[in-house]
């Protein structure tokens, strides 16, 4: 069984913060649907998404990777980078 952890959850683009406990191997997608499920970030998959990162580690991870295997501890804290395009797609003729 996995342990539970205390976390801090940094919002992407005003640095509010929500601390929650959550299992060690909740994936990235899973906290990042709970994230938009609860309002605490809009959901922007049309733009790309999002992603965590660890700050105690510099790790980041998506998808089906959980926050354990990026390294995040008890009382750590974890920001939700919103995933961009830097604008250089091809235009298709």
């Amino acid at each position: 069984m996995a342990d539970k952890i205390n976390v801090t959850f940094v919002h992407p683009t005003t640095s509010e913060t929500m601390e929650v406990e959550i299992d060690e191997n909740l994936s990235s997608s899973a906290a990042i649907n709970e994230l938009i499920a609860c309002n605490f970030i809009p959901d922007n998959s049309h733009l790309g998404g999002y992603e965590l990162l660890i700050k105690d580690t510099q790790q980041r991870i998506t998808g089906t990777q959980t926050v354990a295997s990026g390294g995040a501890k008890d009382g750590g804290t974890i920001r939700v980078i919103p995933i961009t395009d830097g604008g250089n797609k091809r235009k298709e003729m």
